[in-house]
């Protein structure tokens, strides 16, 4: 049996306790994206998701309201459709960020508007796997993530291409974009590392991962073509769950 995080592998590992069951983690993958990574001088925030009540996004609106005192100059867009739209809305006209923060609505594909940024934003109360954090920073962006279960401090490496902040925090949050939005250098330098260390999610890295463990369950004598195929698969379905997941989470 395979998760896609180490903590849900130890979850199962734990509770299901059946003999005989191998539980281990291979994580997504994420192909490049075609296209030239962001810079880290644009002023842009990004975030994208479904509108719901699981990604927050109440906390980064209210987040980036301390942001716009400090730095007006920058900007928050938020990719995505859900039942939340007519409620954040609300909730940034009456903080009057009108001006400062964007609903952009659904974006397919999503990489070319993670590139026009500088630093992306998860603020979310719960994460599977955290598929958004690693695109956001396959496109050479460091994010800011709420540490919550169970994905983000498996891809995040803290303070290296990236920052973890308590769940749940604002001031947190606030305080950890207004670091990277206040020294391009840090910004830039955390932009190169995120770009470094997403490769690998790419999906040959994974598809390898998958080989290996394949190969140890079952051995490769005589099954040496069949394990090939399965690579071949493994690299091909990754494309296309990209394309499909994001559909799902930004309609």
């Amino acid at each position: 049996m395979t998760t896609v995080t180490e903590a849900d592998a130890q979850t199962y590992r734990g509770q299901m306790r059946l003999p005989g069951v191998r539980v281990e983690a291979v994580p997504n993958s994420v192909p490049a994206p075609g296209l030239e990574p962001a810079d880290g001088t644009g002023k842009w925030v990004v975030a994208a998701g479904r509108l719901a009540p699981v990604k927050r996004y109440d906390l980064l609106i209210r987040a980036f309201a301390k942001v716009s005192e400090a730095r007006p100059d920058w900007r928050l867009r938020i990719y995505g459709g859900g039942a939340q739209h007519a409620k954040l809305r609300a909730l940034i006209d009456r903080l009057g960020l009108y001006n400062n923060v964007f609903l952009m609505g659904p974006a397919n594909p999503l990489d070319p508007e993670w590139a026009k940024g500088s630093i992306a934003a998860v603020t979310s109360s719960l994460e599977s796997f955290g598929m958004t954090i690693v695109e956001a920073m396959r496109c050479g962006l460091p994010v800011v993530s709420t540490d919550c279960p169970h994905g983000p401090a498996e891809i995040i490496d803290n303070g290296v291409d990236g920052r973890l902040v308590p769940t749940g925090d604002i001031d947190a949050i606030a305080a950890a974009l207004l670091d990277l939005i206040n020294n391009d250098e840090l910004r830039q330098q955390m932009g190169q590392a995120a770009l470094k260390d997403s490769a690998r999610f790419d999906p040959s890295r994974v598809a390898g991962r998958y080989e290996t463990l394949f190969s140890e369950l079952i051995g490769r004598s005589g099954l040496r073509g069949s394990l090939h195929r399965a690579r071949g698969s493994l690299i091909g379905g990754a494309f296309a769950a990209k394309d499909s997941l994001r559909k799902v989470r930004v309609a």
